[in-house]
């Protein structure tokens, strides 16, 4: 099978992952919390919500390492303000990104990725997509070893 031309590959780290669990989906959380960070100039490199089948919201995102604390103080206590029943964090995590123009009409990019990332026994703590973007969330150990699945697995500029 050949292999997808891609724009490039972005990494980012050092990076943790906060997730907030049964968060009521009630339109307002998700802005209380994500207001609450930007007030105190905390930036969220990535950020996905979705609702489950109990109609909870499960809100995840990663956030610079250094500022780990603190972020996870602010979403504890929104979270818990708005009724989130669990607040958890996973430190030294790395995010990993293929980019390209198009992706909306290359749709194997995502397995692709998703395929090779898992043959390596790479776990993924979270994924995120764009028009033009496939992204997850890795162990910062792991970063460098996926980095070099990627390259493998793609054809780059």
């Amino acid at each position: 099978m050949a292999k997808t031309q891609i724009g490039g590959i972005i990494q980012t780290a050092p990076l943790a992952l906060i997730q907030v669990l049964a968060l009521p989906a009630a339109s307002g959380a998700v802005a209380a919390i994500m207001a609450a960070l930007g007030v105190k100039a905390i930036s969220a490199q990535a950020v996905v919500e979705c609702r489950d089948y109990t109609r909870c919201c499960s809100l995840s995102l990663t956030v610079p390492q250094d500022r780990l604390e603190e972020a996870l103080g602010i979403v504890k206590t929104v979270g818990m303000d708005v009724g989130a029943r669990a607040v958890e964090a996973v430190p030294n995590v790395g995010l990993i990104a293929v980019h390209g123009p198009h992706f909306s009409e290359r749709p194997a990019v995502a397995g692709t990725m998703f395929s090779a990332l898992a043959e390596a026994g790479l776990e993924l703590l979270m994924i995120t997509t764009s028009i033009s973007t496939v992204a997850c969330v890795v162990a910062a150990e792991d970063l460098p070893r996926a980095v070099a699945v990627l390259q493998e697995t793609f054809v780059l500029p």
